[in-house]
């Protein structure tokens, strides 16, 4: 159920700004000509004629920042590992830099959910930039520390700086794709999710080549840099977003109790999970397998990530637009999972299917899973905030980014838990099981979401009954 046919059915015909009472007007920055635009007013020129030109801005900016926190997650996968073996950290400790990122973004996310609307989304979202950019460039000089154990505590301390700005430019990033995007959420927030997909994807090249041709802290200088004129710029290009300025301010335990009383809410959150873990988990495991079994090159295994993120990137913006004009998003996001489930079974492939592992065929898994998972993903930010209004959750800033601090935070506990789970079973029984586990654990959720879709077209059909 759309988020304004809730607040239509729960406030009457009151006026747009009636029922934003307690929240600042969203506005154009002070330098765009013409007046202000309301959210009213936003949504009425998005639903009659697209795009605003402060909205073709704001969303250009959205996509370069978040491609850009993307590189910011994977900067140091092609060169940090070596380099630190070379000054002898050992393989757990180079690990747990990685994993640390995740666990701190998650346990981070649901608290930045709730700071937003206090401080101001905007405002936030770009201190956020800024402080991620900062560390980014303080972290190329640690290099210069020749203390081992002193490097290490300073890699740990400046990532977990990285981490706080990473969080908050995501859950800032969906709080104002849901309120400043009307009608188009779910295409906002597939673009959102391939430009990600793509600042990783691109991260080998750029900031490998980068390290290739200036060392160590080049790499980190140039991403530091840019984030902070994205940071500056933003400053002119973005809406501002004020903080709540009345009404009491209602604890966080208090609307995840609400939040968790829907049972799409917890559809999901398991969704989003599994997305992250699937993704993780296998990159994450999947190069020593590709070199020992199909004798692929890490650069060869390279261009498989290529074809298959570029495919996600591209049928992505697909899954956001049907999704856009769908009722029951259940309906698309069940047969997503258990296609892309299929796709994973195929990675290695599984025992089960009986196939002798191939390039082709690992490389056809990991297309079939990126061109189907984010069928799954793309409508989870906009039905977990309808879902979240129609449960009791005012409408606004405050439910908007505490919906994005758990989506966040589920987001961040698959990519923590998932590659750990699955090298403990890749260890036991190897790589072609771990898949199997995963691609069932993925199968699990699309039939469950196919259980939840079932129910929500009954409850449609009652409702067409009742009202006719």
């Amino acid at each position: 159920m759309e988020t304004d046919k809730l607040l239509s059915r729960r406030t009457g015909s009151g006026s747009e700004s009636e029922r934003h009472v307690g929240y600042e007007s969203i506005s154009e920055p002070a330098n765009t000509s013409g007046p202000p635009a309301s959210e009213g007013g936003m949504q009425r020129a998005a639903n009659n004629s697209g795009m605003t030109s402060a909205q073709k801005k704001l969303l250009a900016s959205l996509l370069i920042v978040r491609m850009l926190n993307g590189s910011l997650i994977a900067v140091m996968i092609p060169f940090f590992p070596v380099e630190a073996a070379s000054r002898g950290v050992s393989q757990t400790v180079i690990s747990s830099l990685f994993s640390v990122f995740a666990v701190a973004k998650m346990i981070m996310s649901p608290f930045i959910g709730r700071l937003a609307p206090v401080v101001g989304i905007t405002r936030l979202y770009n201190f956020g930039i800024a402080a991620a950019g900062v560390s980014t460039v303080i972290f190329g000089t640690l290099n210069y520390i020749a203390d081992t154990s002193t490097f290490v505590a300073a890699c740990f301390l400046v990532r977990l700086v990285e981490a706080a700005g990473s969080a908050a430019i995501a859950v800032c990033g969906y709080t104002i794709a849901g309120s400043q995007f009307p009608g188009k959420v779910n295409r906002v927030v597939a673009l959102l999710g391939s430009a990600l997909t793509i600042g990783l994807a691109l991260t080998p090249a750029i900031w490998g080549g980068l390290f290739a041709l200036g060392g160590f802290g080049t790499p980190f200088y140039t991403l530091g840099a840019i984030m902070l004129l994205m940071a500056a710029v933003n400053q002119r290009l973005m809406p501002t977003m004020e903080k709540i300025t009345s009404g009491p301010q209602t604890s966080f335990f208090k609307n995840f109790r609400v939040f968790i009383g829907s049972t799409g809410n917890w559809i999901c959150m398991a969704t989003v999970l599994i997305f992250s873990a699937d993704v993780s988990t296998v990159s994450s495991a999947i190069a020593p397998y590709a070199n020992d079994v199909l004798g692929v090159s890490p650069s060869t295994l390279g261009l498989y990530y290529l074809v298959s993120t570029t495919m996600y990137a591209i049928i992505n913006f697909l899954w956001g637009w049907l999704a856009e004009g769908m009722r029951n998003r259940y309906k698309m996001m069940s047969p997503c999972l258990l296609v892309a489930s299929f796709g994973i079974l195929l990675v290695a492939p599984s025992p089960l299917l009986g196939l002798e592992p191939a390039w082709w065929i690992t490389g056809l898994g990991m297309t079939i899973e990126d061109m189907f998972i984010g069928g799954a993903l793309t409508p989870c930010f906009k039905l977990m905030l309808d879902c979240s209004v129609q449960n009791g959750l005012e409408f606004g800033f405050g439910t908007q980014s505490f919906v994005a601090g758990v989506y966040q935070m589920m987001f961040s506990m698959g990519i923590a838990i998932g590659p750990i789970s699955g090298g403990i079973i890749v260890d036991a029984y190897g790589f072609p099981w771990m898949t199997t586990v995963l691609a069932f654990a993925t199968a699990s959720v699309g039939l469950l979401i196919g259980i939840k879709a079932i129910s929500t077209m009954l409850d449609h059909k009652c409702d067409r009954t009742t009202n006719s």
